[in-house]
């Protein structure tokens, strides 16, 4: 009897149970040693990391909880799901996209890893060209020109840029397949940002300047210099003018983004540096005054502590709030490497970062599978980006 892609993901989960469970045990030991230091991303800490995108990522999405007002549906899966879909798995469309390029970063640093073979096998199986024609066809029925956007485009966007840039024959067909989708949000993008009036400044998935990070680092892995100059303009359209942003008036109970510390990170993908240094003076409160402190409390303690959250876990607040230390780490580490050596404000915002990270990753076991593989990708945004500041 043939097995499905969703059978065969159960199948590897439960072989890399162990092995995850071991690794998460070290990494814990290793945060509560080592609370100001970054963890390495080595062999070890990549494996763990791969695993969890990699048990989810052919598992069907849960079928839709809201019921019509005044008409009643019904739901039933697609009976060619597994070869007319390429992002059903992951809990929902844009964690399966970020989970894809989780493995993709992964793999491309430690092809030998013991479970590479297998995470070979997954990409290739979900980004088939028969999986990716089938999500264009999704993408172009009425009334489903918008989903996801912004942030599920962007992260498609970024794993493609992610194939397009690795020599591997595998990421090369890969990269192919993925094309005619990325042809889709391309075009699709500009007229959305061009008519967008004002930026959507939430903490969630809305959030416009972590779209336009995330594009503009694909308009630059991928050398569109039309793309980048457009990001570009929109970036300081949106946010050149801004100081004095209140973190202390952060968080929302479903924030898994510091909207101050997502709009700095993107203005320093966006600005020369000497300008870049005078805006983040204006703009953002020094590490060691009053207001800059609602930065540096753990939300991992609010979302283990709130028994409210506990019971609701509303719109998967607990997970996102878990993820946000994630978030906010990847965000410092950015502002960090942006600031000039000298620069005061270095040395507590990648001390910040590493000790956000290792909360997220003690603590990601708690947002259950709602969350943890999506947080595995913050977290591992967090390593390349902090080894990307190493290397330089």
């Amino acid at each position: 009897m043939m097995t499905t892609g969703w059978q065969r993901s159960g199948a590897a989960a439960v072989a890399v149970l162990g092995m995850l469970c071991l690794a998460l045990a070290a990494v814990a030991a290793e945060s509560a040693m080592q609370p100001a230091a970054p963890p390495a991303l080595d062999r070890d800490t990549a494996q763990w990391l791969a695993t969890l995108p990699l048990a989810c990522v052919g598992k069907p999405h849960a079928p839709p909880r809201s019921r019509g007002y005044l008409y009643q549906t019904t739901v039933a899966i697609k009976p060619d799901f597994a070869t007319t879909r390429a992002f059903y798995g992951c809990y929902d469309w844009h964690s399966s996209v970020n989970s894809m390029w989780t493995m993709t970063q992964l793999l491309r640093r430690y092809p030998d890893m013991p479970i590479a073979k297998l995470i070979r096998e997954k990409l290739k199986e979900h980004l088939s060209a028969d999986a990716i024609n089938g999500e264009v066809a999704f993408f172009n029925e009425e009334g489903n020109h918008t989903f996801e956007r912004p942030y599920g485009w962007a992260w498609l966007l970024r794993l493609y840029g992610e194939m397009r840039s690795w020599d591997d024959p595998d990421a090369k067909k890969w990269a192919a397949n993925i094309e005619p989708l990325a042809k889709v949000f391309l075009e699709r993008t500009p007229p959305y940002l061009n008519t967008l009036a004002a930026p959507m400044r939430v903490g969630t998935h809305a959030n416009t300047a972590y779209a336009l990070k995330m594009l503009l680092e694909y308009a630059r892995r991928s050398t569109e210099p039309a793309l980048e100059a457009a990001l570009v303009d929109r970036a300081k359209a949106f946010f050149l003018a801004d100081a004095g942003c209140a973190p202390n008036v952060e968080v929302s109970g479903s924030d898994f983004l510091s909207p101050c510390l997502t709009e700095a990170a993107l203005m320093a993908d966006v600005l020369p540096q000497a300008q870049f240094v005078k805006w983040l003076d204006a703009f953002l409160p020094a590490p060691d005054s009053p207001r800059f402190q609602a930065l540096t409390v753990g939300v991992i303690a609010m979302s283990q502590s709130n028994d409210e959250l506990e019971k609701t876990n509303m719109l998967g607040a607990k997970s996102h709030l878990i993820g946000l230390a994630a978030s906010r780490a990847r965000s410092l580490e950015d502002l960090a490497a942006a600031l000039p050596r000298g620069d005061a404000r270095v040395g507590p915002y990648r001390a910040l970062a590493a000790s956000h990270a290792r909360s997220s990753i003690a603590a990601m076991y708690d947002a259950n599978y709602s969350g943890s593989h999506w947080i595995a990708t913050f977290i591992t945004d967090y390593l390349v980006s902090a080894h990307r500041a190493q290397a330089r």
